[in-house]
């Protein structure tokens, strides 16, 4: 499952995937940027997809593989080193371990906005593939849970050099057990693992289940219910990411301004800081509080995501643009508000198209009167 899909079902239980259409110009910045990823996934069938509902099956994800905070932090004049030093390391034959530190140097070379290095991750990472699946046998069990189109199983693996899951460990499990059942199903799957430069290495893999019982998905929850399904989820499992950025996303969309929303988001972004839409609203909330550094500092992943070649979000550059422009960095600040603006599509809600060319001049205004920080 990509970052866009797993915001799509994160959108998909926020919204009760019944309200077709795009969202409404009001709504919270996160809540239009997670719109706006499934959008720009494929405009054709976002009405389609979203009113799909939440039934996505089993599904094998290394989504939640990387949200670790990187291990490495780099200067932009310590990435091009580094960037050389991996290189000659990937032309040998290296370790398990060499492998995944140089994977994660890479990363922060990208991230230091060394250009070669995001080039080389785009062109050499080729992530897991499934090749040969065990048949899901379904639950043994009548749910206890009124509601259980939204239940989940989410497991912590670890995928082998050899394409096979091992050290499953249980996520969460909610309100239903099964997860031994699962496990054992996982043991007979085979992957492509996952390759760096040609050589297989292990990766941490997330399984998430969506047990169906039966064809029926049963009314959508409400409002009030999504709410509460979201709060029960992470007092089930509150070591769970998925948990708490699930949170997150419902109270974005369902209620910006809780006062508890901070908390939950900060919370969020401790646990998944590699997550691009956690990144990017932790980055908005810092520019509202004019911490402008720290605000690029988050949107780095967000950042990353773009220059591999993931579709950019104008939420994404809007937050660049915003932080850049309280820095003074009037050269950025417009570049990226420019862009924001011209990648805006065509069927987005016009109060918002008009918002953002507002900003673009506000900007354009601002910037020609003050000089620019070097």
């Amino acid at each position: 499952m990509s970052w866009r899909l797993l915001s799509l079902f994160l959108l998909c239980l926020s919204t009760g995937c019944g309200h077709y259409g795009l969202p409404p110009s009001t709504a919270s910045h996160g809540h239009l940027s997670l719109a706006m990823d499934a959008y720009l996934d494929d405009p054709s069938s976002y009405e389609r997809r979203i009113a799909q509902g939440t039934n996505f099956g089993f599904v094998t994800t290394d989504a939640f593989a990387s949200l670790k905070a990187p291990s490495v932090e780099l200067e932009p004049d310590q990435a091009p080193r580094v960037f050389e030093e991996v290189v000659q390391v990937l032309k040998g034959n290296p370790s398990d371990a060499e492998l995944r530190r140089a994977f994660g140097e890479l990363r922060a070379s990208c991230d230091a906005d060394y250009e070669k290095a995001c080039v080389f991750l785009k062109e050499q990472v080729q992530p897991s593939v499934i090749l040969e699946a065990a048949a899901v046998r379904p639950m043994k069990r009548e749910p206890r849970f009124t509601h259980t189109q939204y239940a989940l199983i989410i497991l912590g693996c670890r995928l082998d050099v050899d394409g096979r899951l091992r050290d499953c460990q249980v996520i969460e499990s909610g309100p239903e057990h099964e997860a031994a059942h699962l496990i054992a199903q996982l043991s007979e799957d085979r992957y492509r693992p996952w390759m760096l430069a040609g050589h297989p290495m292990s990766r941490p893999y997330t399984v998430n289940f969506h047990p169906i019982y039966g064809s029926n998905r049963g009314p959508d929850l409400s409002t009030e219910l999504k709410l509460e399904w979201a709060r029960k989820r992470v007092g089930w499992s509150p070591t769970s990411t998925s948990a708490w950025t699930n949170l997150a996303a419902q109270l974005a969309i369902h209620a910006p301004d809780h006062p508890h929303y901070p908390r939950v988001l900060a919370r969020a972004y401790a646990m998944a800081p590699e997550y691009w839409w956690i990144a990017t609203e932790m980055a908005w909330q810092r520019v509202q509080a004019g911490q402008h550094s720290d605000a690029l500092k988050a949107l780095r992943p967000a950042i990353r995501r773009s220059a591999l070649g993931e579709h950019p979000n104008p939420y994404v550059l809007e937050t660049a643009a915003a932080a850049h422009f309280g820095l003074n960095q009037c050269t950025e600040a417009l570049a990226q508000q420019r862009k924001a603006v011209e990648l805006l599509p065509a069927k987005w809600p016009a109060p918002e198209r008009e918002r953002f060319e507002r900003k673009l001049q506000d900007y354009q205004s601002a910037c020609a009167t003050s000089p620019a920080t070097p």
